[in-house]
C-alpha cells in the first residue's frame, strides 16, 4: 500500500460525491436540531406541529445515519478499489 500526499487526500475529501454525503449528515443533524423545538410543551403549536416536530426528527435520524454509513462504505470501497 502506497502512501496518499496531502493534496490527493484533501481532493477526495471535497470530491463531488463526498460532498453529498456530507450534506446529507448535515441535513440530517439540522432536522435533529429542529425536530424537537416542535415538542416542546412550552411551544404554541398544535397537535399538528407537534406530529410534524416528531417526523422533522425521525427523518433527521435517518438521513443522519444513513449518511454515516454512506461514508463509511466509500471509504472503504475505494480504499479497496485503491489496494
Amino acid at each position: 500500500m502506497e502512501p496518499v500526499d496531502a493534496e490527493e487526500a484533501l481532493t477526495y475529501a471535497v470530491s463531488r460525491e463526498m460532498v453529498a454525503i456530507y450534506l446529507v449528515v448535515l441535513v440530517g443533524v439540522l432536522l435533529q436540531l429542529v425536530g424537537p423545538g416542535f415538542l416542546l410543551p412550552i411551544s404554541e403549536f398544535s397537535t399538528v406541529g407537534r406530529l410534524l416536530g416528531l417526523v422533522f426528527s425521525v427523518v433527521g435520524f435517518v438521513a443522519t445515519f444513513v449518511g454515516s454509513v454512506a461514508l463509511l462504505y466509500k471509504l472503504v470501497a475505494d480504499a479497496v478499489a485503491r489496494a
